[in-house]
């Protein structure tokens, strides 16, 4: 196992998303963040902003899973009932090609999105950093909110933020924020003893709650610059309603 967690992204599948919200994640953010690439993407050429779309998502997650390496194998220790996932025994050398491998990974993926020396791209990655750190260190599980709301902020916007266009990043940020990072917040804080929402996991509130930010749309459709939001919003609502549906007619 240690071998395949040289390759990015194997350590989030095998440490959380085998078995966990594997659909949602799919769902609510990699064929939403396509969705927006195919309709607001910078240029007309749908391959090369999907294969942009890629290498931006490559880039943050060969960082964000040394986020989760110092997480599982450091401050969970430090946590009251902190969940120890991934390789605990591992040895320095195994961790030092991990870590190693995902700054190798992440500096082909600046250079193939021609980033080197876009102060947009390292200031986006700094923040994320700097989020990820300050999460790691706090062990108060309250302010620890804060930061998973801004990490999954952040996981939203990694493959998007840089392959819509300039006018509709504002847009996508505020969607992400009251809707896939909100329904995320819920799920942490319950998981962490801070939340009692039993039904949160029901269909049907996922659907109000993915349906409630239409009202947004009606605010904002005559701006040019809410599109991002619109269609991001009105992909959710759909397959929030699709997932309603499917649910009901086989109950």
């Amino acid at each position: 196992m240690n071998f395949f967690y040289l390759v990015p992204f194997n350590y989030f599948y095998f440490t959380r998303l085998k078995h966990g919200s594997f659909v949602f994640h799919f769902l609510f953010e990699w064929v939403a963040a396509f969705w927006l690439v195919a309709w607001v993407g910078i240029g007309g050429d749908l391959l090369q902003s999907s294969l942009a779309m890629l290498f931006s998502y490559l880039a943050f997650i060969s960082i964000y899973e040394l986020g989760y390496m110092a997480n599982d194998l450091h401050a969970a220790k430090q946590e009251i009932d902190g969940r120890r996932r991934g390789p605990q025994e591992a040895s320095r050398a195994w961790i030092f090609l991990w870590v190693i491998s995902r700054l190798f990974s992440f500096l082909v993926c600046t250079i193939l999105m021609n980033k080197l020396f876009d102060p947009a791209w390292w200031s986006f990655f700094a923040a994320l950093i700097f989020v990820f750190l300050l999460h790691n260190i706090l062990t108060d599980r309250e302010q620890k909110v804060a930061t998973f709301s801004l990490l999954a902020w952040f996981r939203f916007m990694a493959p998007v933020i840089f392959v819509v266009s300039d006018n509709q990043i504002m847009g996508v940020g505020l969607a992400a924020a009251i809707g896939y990072v909100a329904y995320r917040n819920l799920g942490y804080m319950d998981s962490k003893g801070l939340l009692l929402m039993p039904g949160r996991k029901r269909m049907a509130f996922r659907l109000f709650f993915f349906l409630m930010p239409f009202a947004g749309i009606v605010a904002l459709w005559p701006y040019e610059d809410a599109r991002g939001y619109c269609l991001l919003v009105t992909y959710w609502g759909i397959v929030s309603a699709t997932g309603a549906v499917a649910t009901y007619k086989s109950s």
